[in-house]
């Protein structure tokens, strides 16, 4: 089955003015703290900008274009770190211990760091076809959106990017129970709310990691996080709160968080890692 979304993700609106722009790539009290608005246009905005930074100042973004190289890059490889846990042995439930995005040119490989401790690991690949190579197993072929979760995630490993490429997301975290693949040709879509579907990829203890397809227009309403939830965006825009979500960028929100609004005006392919069914909160 083709990779492709089955409906269109509209193109981005005209370039925005910069002090717009501004705004919509970060939390929106952020970027009004750098440059207070005209008196007139201060009360309302400003009052939406302290409530939404009560309720995601904890949560972590990073942008694409801010992403930063980690040392087991090299030659045809660039592996980007989107979240290291300060602590492992003290993490959160869901939370990540690692979790890299990694882009490899056609025949090139990466070996990730073997982590400390018993861990679990996802991989992803969210573009072209890549070879997994764990020691003591066979070698995994995996296509576009093809998911694998190792329980034990302490054996080295590595991963090479097919003929045309390939862009890799692994996640390090907690040991699971069993290994599991999700192939993207073998697996079905489920409707999950007004224009939006998804496919769960691995499911263990209320956790979760899912694909969301959402078509323009599509919303969710007001949901808090049992445990951390993580989102990458694969394709398209989505609006978490008033923070702009643009391809290949990164969300993380700690349990207990929330988010009041979640929109998309372009549609998107978003991959997500959390509770397996959102806790709606409110309207």
């Amino acid at each position: 089955m083709s990779t492709d979304l089955l409906f269109p993700i509209q193109p981005a609106p005209d370039p925005l003015a910069d002090d717009i722009t501004r705004l919509l790539q970060g939390p929106l009290a952020d970027g009004w703290a750098e440059a207070p608005p005209p008196e007139g246009l201060r009360p309302r905005p400003a009052t939406r900008a302290a409530a939404t930074a009560s309720h995601i100042g904890r949560m972590v973004n990073v942008r694409k274009r801010r992403r930063l190289l980690t040392d087991s890059s090299g030659p045809g490889v660039m592996a980007h770190e989107l979240y290291r846990c300060a602590d492992p042995a003290q993490a959160r439930s869901g939370e990540p211990h690692r979790v890299w995005l990694v882009q490899m040119l056609p025949g090139f490989a990466w070996l990730p760091p073997v982590p400390d401790g018993v861990t679990g690991r996802q991989w992803l690949v969210t573009r072209g076809n890549a070879t997994l190579r764990i020691e003591g197993h066979a070698e995994l072929e995996l296509a576009g959106l093809d998911f694998h979760a190792e329980s034990d995630g302490n054996s080295p490993a590595g991963i090479a990017a097919g003929p045309g490429g390939a862009t890799v997301l692994l996640r390090v975290g907690a040991a699971g129970r069993t290994d599991a693949t999700s192939r993207e040709e073998d697996s079905a879509w489920e409707d999950y709310a007004p224009l939006i579907r998804r496919r769960v990829l691995w499911c263990e203890g209320g956790q979760a990691a899912l694909l969301y397809r959402a078509e323009s227009g599509a919303s969710v309403p007001q949901h808090g996080h049992g445990v951390d939830e993580e989102c990458l965006m694969l394709r398209g825009e989505v609006f978490l709160d008033d923070c702009l979500l643009q391809e290949g960028d990164y969300q993380l929100a700690p349990g207990g968080t929330r988010h009041d609004l979640v929109s998309t005006d372009t549609g998107a392919l978003i991959y997500a890692h959390g509770d397996m069914e959102m806790k709606f909160t409110g309207a």
